[in-house]
């Protein structure tokens, strides 16, 4: 495969004054000037490559501050990512968690960021994450989505505790049982997901929740459909998001494999 056409969009949203948002586009990221600005960017990489998306929390300047020490870090760690496969993802994650926890004691604060990460190799890519930031792959016009939720809600849809589609709306969806900064190394050791090949999902789409608070799989699925480059996917996405309110944070990855 010679690589990925990607397309980036990072809003802060109607109702928020910060962005909390962070991601990684093949060594991209937001730096500290740039995260209250609307976002955009497209390109292309030459694979292997590697994405993410990072939903930080805790507040003013804490959940900014969590998103972009995930993003420098998996800057340092991503020459080992793309020659050591899960092993290094693992490092990296347990790394970023506690350097967060180090923030934390410094700085007496709480936060931590979710992470939801693309890895890219040869006619083939591999999914990871942490949280609730979601990761999609378009299968022959099929739009699945990928990862689970690491919430409160999706562990009792898991035990048949709760009814997915109460778990959409339940306060407990907004409950992370696992994400990068937790108490303990566990919480940060990453969901592996894959590999898929190039052949079949020419398409994979990276998000933070202010995307599926905002809208539902099928009308994610309508919008992916219609759009033509990652661009259009992006910005239409986006666009929808902050037509409908735009409540929380939200940033957008779209790749198209070749």
């Amino acid at each position: 495969m010679a690589g990925v056409k990607f397309a980036v969009r990072s809003e802060t949203g109607s109702v928020r004054t910060n962005n909390e948002d962070n991601f990684y586009c093949n060594g991209i990221y937001m730096t500290p000037d740039e995260c209250n600005r609307p976002f955009f960017l497209s390109g292309f990489a030459e694979a292997p490559c590697i994405f993410a998306v990072f939903d930080g929390m805790g507040g003013h300047d804490c959940g900014e501050l969590a998103s972009l020490t995930a993003a420098e870090t998996l800057s340092e760690y991503s020459g080992k990512i793309l020659a050591g496969g899960y092993e290094a993802v693992s490092s990296y994650s347990l790394d970023a968690g506690g350097r967060l926890r180090d923030i934390m004691r410094r700085e007496n604060i709480i936060t931590g960021t979710t992470m939801g990460l693309v890895v890219v190799d040869g006619e083939s890519f591999s999914v990871y994450n942490l949280g609730d930031s979601r990761i999609y792959r378009d299968n022959s016009g099929v739009l699945v989505r990928i990862t689970d939720d690491h919430t409160v809600a999706e562990e009792r849809v898991r035990m048949g505790m709760m009814r997915a589609r109460d778990a959409e709306k339940s306060p407990l969806r907004h409950r992370l049982t696992r994400f990068l900064g937790m108490g303990d190394d566990f919480g940060a050791v990453p969901d592996t997901y894959g590999p898929f090949f190039a052949d079949e999902n020419r398409r994979v789409l990276l998000t933070t929740d202010g995307l599926n608070e905002m809208m539902t799989h099928r009308e994610i699925s309508g919008l992916m459909k219609e759009s033509k480059t990652p661009e259009d996917a992006v910005n239409s996405l986006v666009d929808e998001a902050l037509r409908r309110g735009g409540v929380d944070n939200v940033t957008c990855i779209a790749l198209e494999l070749s």
